[in-house]
C-alpha cells in the first residue's frame, strides 16, 4: 500500500524548502521511481570513501537492480526522501537522500540511513533529512531502528552506549553485532526544526544513520540479479 492517501504529511504531495548554514535553498520530496538517472548521479559524486562508509565495500557504480530499488518504494514499507539543489540553466541535482526499510518480522521496527553528498557535509543537511525521517517513520508506526554493526568495532559500540542509555545490543549469528534503538516522538509542531538537536537520542541516530560505524547496508541491497 503506498503513502499516497493514508493521511500522512509525508505523502507522495509533500515539498518542502529548506535553508541550509550557507544559506542555500534546497527542496525535499520523497522519491519517485523517475529518479534514477539523478540518484546514478549523485552516487557518482560521492567520494570513495563515503561509497565505502555507505555501502561497506569498494563499489564504482550503481547496478540497474540497486537503482529500481532504490526508486521503486511504496512509502510505507519501504520510505525514501530525496534532497534536491534546483538549477536554472541545468538539471536538478540530488544531493542527499533519507530512507528507512521496515523489517517484515517486526513491523514496529525499521533500518534507517541518510547520505548527504561531500561538498554538502557539515551544512545541517543530513540532521534536517534525519528529522523528517524520524517524523515519516513514527506517523508510520515505526518505533525502533536498528543497524548491524561489525561486531569487532568496540569503539563504536562504546560510543553508541555512551550516547544513550536505551540502545540495545544483541548478536547475530553471523558475527554482527545488531544495535536497537528508539524512535524519539516527534514535536508535533513542524516549525522546529531541530527539536530534539543535541540529546543523546539525535547523536546516537545521527552517528548510526550517517553510516559513520561500520554499518551493514541491507537496506540499499536488493534481490541479487543475474549474471
Amino acid at each position: 500500500m503506498g503513502a499516497q492517501g493514508q493521511g500522512y504529511r509525508y505523502d507522495g504531495s509533500y515539498e518542502e524548502s529548506v535553508h541550509l548554514a550557507d544559506g542555500q535553498r534546497i527542496k525535499l520530496r520523497l522519491m519517485r521511481p523517475s529518479d534514477k538517472e539523478m540518484l546514478r548521479e549523485g552516487f557518482e559524486h560521492l567520494s570513495a570513501d563515503s561509497r565505502y562508509a555507505r555501502f561497506m565495500t569498494p563499489k564504482s557504480r550503481l547496478t540497474d537492480a540497486e537503482l529500481d530499488y532504490l526508486t521503486k518504494v511504496d512509502g510505507v514499507n519501504h520510505f525514501a526522501m530525496g534532497a534536491i539543489r534546483r538549477r536554472l540553466l541545468s538539471t536538478d541535482e540530488g544531493i542527499g537522500s533519507a530512507r528507512f526499510v521496515r523489517l517484515p518480522a517486526q513491523p514496529d521496527t525499521a533500518e534507517p540511513a541518510v547520505t548527504v553528498l561531500d561538498e554538502f557535509q557539515g551544512k545541517g543537511l543530513g540532521s534536517i533529512l534525519l528529522q523528517r525521517l524520524i517524523e515519516a517513520a513514527w506517523e508510520r508506526d515505526v518505533r525502533w531502528f536498528v543497524s548491524e554493526l561489525l561486531a569487532e568495532n568496540k569503539a563504536s559500540k562504546r560510543m553508541i552506549e555512551s550516547l544513550s542509555p536505551e540502545v540495545k545490543f544483541r548478536h547475530s549469528g553471523d558475527g554482527a553485532l545488531v544495535a536497537t534503538l528508539p524512535v524519539p516522538e516527534p514535536d508535533r509542531t513542524p516549525t522546529a526544526p531541530g527539536f530534539f538537536a543535541g540529546t543523546s537520542v539525535h547523536k546516537l541516530l545521527s552517528y548510526v544513520a550517517r553510516s559513520n560505524v561500520s554499518v551493514r547496508p541491507r537496506v540499499t541491497k536488493p534481490p541479487a540479479a543475474p549474471d
